[in-house]
């Protein structure tokens, strides 16, 4: 997007489009800027605090904000080679700009769904908990998930583009991939973490009202602890799921428009 003016049929200089690019640039840094800070604070509390580091919902909670760290990074590198230094001509160097929120895209999902997994868990499955869902299973199920989307996006550099010289998101892309991305890392985990929060919050509520009912006719205060416990589940739950909507309408706008490009015969017919 080139700062550029425009005269028009009076002969003055339009400088219209050059104080709507700066508009648009200034918007944009600021929410980079808030992303990046944002998102740096998060883990530095968790790299600060040792018993958040050992935390499960923690450490899943630091892989979202790696996740979108990652991206704040990304628009940064976009404003760096796309508004001011044009670096958009090489092959790898107009890539990199789409490849880096693919993979923020899928790390992001599926640490969102580890974080619904492992309320699932505590929820479902509250005796075993301990035993299922340890740091090091926790750790390790983050590590898969950031080897999987690199994996992904790097196959976009393997030869799995549309790339012609023009740095442009629908022209670089393939079509097969974007359905791919939108479906596999957008639509599947949203779909799987519907089903199991209204599991999740289906379950908790039935048990809090059978344990009301026991404490009730015994007064036993392990009860009333336990019902307590089950009631921040059902709290944090509905949290998740507003972060759980928050993600999924921040992502919509982009995964629409790739499966509207993606089922769009016209797309090879495009103009040069």
């Amino acid at each position: 997007m080139r700062d550029e003016t425009v005269t028009n049929s009076t002969g003055r200089v339009d400088d219209s489009g050059s104080v709507f690019t700066t508009a648009v640039l200034a918007v944009n840094a600021l929410v980079v800027l808030l992303i990046i800070s944002s998102n740096s604070l998060v883990l530095a509390a968790i790299r600060l605090d040792s018993c958040l580091r050992e935390d499960i919902r923690y450490i899943f909670i630091g892989g979202l904000a790696i996740a979108d760290l990652l991206f704040g990074l990304s628009m940064t590198y976009n404003f760096i080679t796309v508004f001011a230094l044009y670096w958009v001509d090489s092959y790898y160097g107009c890539l990199t700009a789409y490849v880096m929120p693919v993979i923020s895209l899928t790390a992001s999902s599926f640490s969102v769904f580890l974080i619904t997994v492992d309320q699932y868990v505590s929820v479902v499955y509250a005796l075993r908990y301990r035993n299922v869902m340890t740091a090091t299973t926790a750790k390790r199920l983050l590590r898969a998930v950031w080897c999987g989307s690199v994996f992904f996006g790097c196959t976009v550099y393997m030869g799995w583009n549309t790339y012609d010289g023009r740095c442009l998101m629908l022209d670089a892309m393939s079509p097969s991939f974007l359905l791919t991305m939108g479906t596999m890392a957008y639509m599947l985990p949203i779909l799987c973490m519907i089903v199991l929060y209204t599991r999740i919050l289906t379950i908790a509520r039935y048990h809090v009202r059978q344990i009301a009912l026991q404490e009730q006719i015994n007064q036993d205060p392990l009860l009333r602890e336990r019902g307590v416990k089950l009631q921040r589940e059902v709290k944090m739950a509905v949290t998740v799921m507003i972060v759980l909507g928050v993600f999924t309408f921040s992502w919509l706008p982009l995964v629409t428009v790739q499966f509207i490009d993606a089922f769009n015969p016209g797309k090879n017919a495009r103009c040069n």
